[in-house]
């Protein structure tokens, strides 16, 4: 087993620089919109597209972000993906837009084009998860609050609703069903509130962000998401694209930040009511 820890905490953790409100530079993301030929717009799920809830089966998008989604797709010059922790499956249930490409369990499940993809290191590990959560659930049972989410690919056991006197034993026992049943083919990365186990393969959301780009030619992207798992799109997109962090957390590789759900969904809606017309200028200029 190999204990990773996210890069997030390597991106600006040297750096004591505040990341800066979106809002107060507005005037750049304008500049780079209409310098674009095309936009790929890439946002996470839950804590973006949705509000963070206790219980991860109850998050739904806003409907106003699901209109959002729509008016994005529906523009010639704007390919949309949803890229999240959740299966494919469930995300694809959850969000529910067709000519959406969708991205689950941290990039290892592609839903591009409406072809799907698994990573074949991801489809081998699928028995090894499948037992580690078996047994994780046998051994915090007696633990009130903790979740363990099988998601095939890769599993998330949280504990938001875990007393914070019981968290370190939940992560103690996580990390010790892991050693034992793992087989070096499953790592344990930090979630919010949760700890993801993946395979060991090579592979996150910047992988997935850049498979999408390969798909979009020249096209400026642009991404959103709150997590830790995000960091790793935001490196990759980095410095050409627009990066913003859902959150407070100051040590993000992105380049700016909103501070709730809700003023994603206000960020969100100024892109397609603003800055697609940016784009379309660039376009009509050509």
């Amino acid at each position: 087993m190999s204990d990773h820890t996210n890069s997030s905490q390597t991106a600006s953790a040297e750096s004591t620089v505040e990341t800066p409100l979106v809002w107060d530079h507005l005037s750049d993301v304008r500049t780079r919109l209409h310098q674009a030929d095309g936009l790929l717009f890439g946002t996470d799920f839950d804590g973006t597209l949705s509000p963070i809830e206790e219980n991860p089966d109850s998050p739904e998008p806003t409907e106003t972000n699901l209109r959002s989604l729509r008016a994005l797709r529906d523009h010639p010059q704007v390919s949309p993906a949803v890229i999240s922790g959740r299966g494919l499956a469930d995300l694809r249930e959850r969000v529910g837009i067709e000519g959406v490409d969708y991205v689950g369990n941290h990039g290892l499940e592609l839903g591009i084009d409406g072809q799907r993809e698994t990573h074949p290191d991801a489809e081998a590990a699928e028995p090894v998860i499948e037992d580690i959560c078996q047994t994780l659930g046998d051994r915090l049972a007696g633990i009130d609050g903790t979740v363990v989410e099988n998601k095939g690919v890769t599993a998330t056991i949280h504990y938001r609703m875990v007393d914070r006197e019981e968290v370190k034993t939940v992560q103690n026992h996580v990390k010790e069903v892991v050693s034992e049943l793992g087989k070096d083919e499953v790592e344990i990365h930090d979630g919010k509130e949760s700890l993801e186990l993946r395979p060991a393969a090579d592979w996150d959301k910047g992988t997935a962000i850049s498979q999408l780009l390969a798909h979009t030619e020249v096209w400026l992207p642009l991404y959103i998401g709150d997590d830790t798992t995000d960091e790793a799109a935001f490196e990759e997109i980095r410095p050409d694209g627009i990066t913003v962090h859902v959150g407070d957390n100051h040590k993000t590789a992105a380049d700016y930040r909103v501070r709730t759900p809700a003023e994603a969904e206000v960020f969100i809606r100024w892109v397609v009511t603003d800055g697609l017309a940016l784009v379309e200028s660039t376009d009509d200029t050509r």
